[in-house]
């Protein structure tokens, strides 16, 4: 039913999967933020005749840049007229966004969940056996950590040390890897560091893209 939506949007870019719609615009002018605000319109239409309703409270408005004319001056609205409130954050199919162009949150939360089912993990199972632990991590706490990690990946090196520290501080708790090294028990337990793991992941999607092979965006 959504495969039309895109329907008369002339000056902006639209993506729809499931039910999350996204629509952007580089705005450089007042006059781009009135192109936009046409587009919407064009959207809500759509929605009025295929007998729809959008949530304007779930609506999110992420704004990001230095004209300050813009970003203090001018706005969106909803169908009925009601302002859209600009958020610091979007969250755009499980991956955050914040308003300086960054995924500084998105990074901060996964480690945050990552190490919450790590150390459930611990509390949970009684077992520290490599082959026991490794099939916890791959199954539990590794699609955290790679969800979108060719988006979001970071070169900052404090970031990209705290993801890290979660795989770090798992497999010090595998049995006999707690002397070694970092670097040692890793190669003892046949994993990538997350870094190199990220950089593998970019690598391959990239190379599925230039060659077409599968989803690519």
């Amino acid at each position: 039913m959504i495969g039309d939506i895109d329907k008369g949007i002339a000056h902006s870019t639209l993506a729809s999967f499931a039910d999350d719609t996204n629509i952007c615009k580089s705005i450089g002018t007042s006059e781009d933020v009135k192109l936009l605000q046409e587009d919407l319109g064009k959207v809500y239409d759509w929605a009025k005749e295929n007998n729809m309703t959008f949530n304007g409270d779930k609506f999110q408005l992420l704004r990001s840049g230095t004209n300050h004319e813009i970003l203090n001056n001018t706005y969106l609205v909803t169908s009925d007229n009601q302002t859209i409130d600009t958020s610091p954050l979007a969250k755009c199919l499980g991956v955050y966004l914040s308003d300086d162009g960054t995924f500084k949150h998105h990074i901060e939360q996964t480690i945050k969940k990552a190490r919450r089912i790590a150390g459930w993990i611990l509390r949970t199972f009684y077992s520290r056996e490599k082959d026991c632990m490794l099939t916890l991590w791959r199954a539990l706490v590794q699609p955290v950590l790679d969800y979108c990690s060719q988006l979001w990946s970071p070169h900052m090196a404090i970031d990209i040390q705290a993801l890290e520290s979660v795989q770090r501080a798992y497999t010090r708790q595998v049995k006999a890897m707690k002397e070694l090294s970092y670097w040692e028990r890793l190669k003892r337990l046949g994993l990538y560091s997350q870094q190199r793991r990220r950089e593998r992941n970019i690598i391959t999607y990239t190379w599925k893209a230039l060659e077409k092979q599968g989803w690519y965006l």
